[in-house]
């Protein structure tokens, strides 16, 4: 839609659509987003909400230029038919991009502290990048066992009738500046970087064992959106908030030394519209934020100096992510 909100096009899509992105590569404007499957529900954990399909590689008029589905990797780990998760997918290249999957897995490494019960599942966050239609590198939470103990939101592991959504990855960023891979885990209210060499957690910002010493208010709260701004030196997040916790929305931005896990920079910014508890984004642009409200129903662009709303659009249903190009 333009500044006013008039749809200037429009594509009606066979399921549910999620994270539409635009990407310009090699000059060539491209499109991205993730379209639910029905199907794919039925290989989703009992109770399960979050839902699952494939998504659409599309050009410039949103013209279907293929379609991506999960591409089982090992013996065993992926149910047959299993889907990709709606909640990110990066585009390097028509034929080059990582995707990721929300897989149901009944590890046998949780630490015996934590009471697991015999046959306890969880939902572990898998990462591919895929070239050329192979598999190129592979990344599952579950092989880390230290995000068991870390979770701060579906850590039942003594509940072998429900599956524990740990992790409950949402955004997924390549940073420029060593290609590596800067993921926010809502269920961790930590934000990792990890390398797409070894698979190994290089930092993790936040939660219960961060290695970059905060302040309390420098924490955040089942957080969404992760990326780079100005010029790749600012980390920027949607910081949604929790009800019981902290029951509002803001951005934050950090600036961090990596080398000697240090915060160099940190504000916030709190926004003006209802709590967000769930989905999200945001986006700096000039001496603006452009939010992107979710669950809240809004979207906002405001100069984050004086507090002015530029635009403003609100409604009656949710969005996953909203931009602005």
């Amino acid at each position: 839609m333009n500044q006013s909100g008039q749809v200037l096009q429009k594509l009606v899509t066979p399921g549910l659509a999620y994270n539409l992105e635009r990407w310009v590569i090699n000059g060539k404007t491209r499109y991205t987003y993730a379209v639910n499957e029905d199907a794919s529900l039925a290989l989703r954990p009992p109770n399960n909400y979050e839902n699952a399909g494939y998504y659409v590689i599309a050009d410039s008029n949103l013209n279907t230029l293929q379609q991506v589905n999960l591409i089982p990797f090992g013996v065993g780990i992926f149910q047959t038919g299993q889907a990709l998760d709606i909640h990110d997918f990066v585009l390097i290249s028509d034929s080059d991009y990582i995707t990721l999957t929300f897989n149901w897995e009944y590890p046998t490494n949780i630490p015996a502290r934590l009471s697991p019960a015999s046959g306890a599942s969880v939902i572990s966050a898998v990462i591919e990048e895929v070239q050329n239609g192979v598999v190129t590198w592979h990344w599952d939470s579950s092989n880390d066992t230290t995000f068991y103990g870390t979770s701060v939101e579906g850590n039942n592991y003594s509940d072998s009738s429900v599956p524990c959504d740990y992790v409950h990855m949402n955004s997924m960023y390549i940073d420029p500046r060593d290609h590596n891979l800067i993921c926010s885990m809502r269920n961790q209210n930590q934000i990792i970087k990890i390398s797409r060499t070894t698979g190994a957690v290089l930092w993790r910002l936040g939660g219960t064992n961060s290695d970059f010493p905060l302040f309390p208010d420098q924490y955040t709260v089942r957080q969404h959106n992760a990326t780079l701004t100005d010029n790749n030196q600012t980390l920027l997040v949607f910081d949604n908030g929790q009800d019981s916790i902290r029951p509002y929305s803001r951005i934050v931005e950090y600036q961090l030394n990596e080398t000697s896990k240090t915060v160099t920079s940190f504000k916030y910014f709190d926004i003006p519209e209802p709590f967000n508890d769930y989905t999200g984004s945001v986006q700096k642009i000039g001496s603006d934020y452009f939010i992107g409200g979710g669950m809240a129903h809004y979207m906002l662009d405001i100069n984050y100096n004086t507090g002015q709303k530029v635009a403003e659009y609100k409604g009656n249903m949710a969005s996953y992510r909203s931009f602005k190009y």
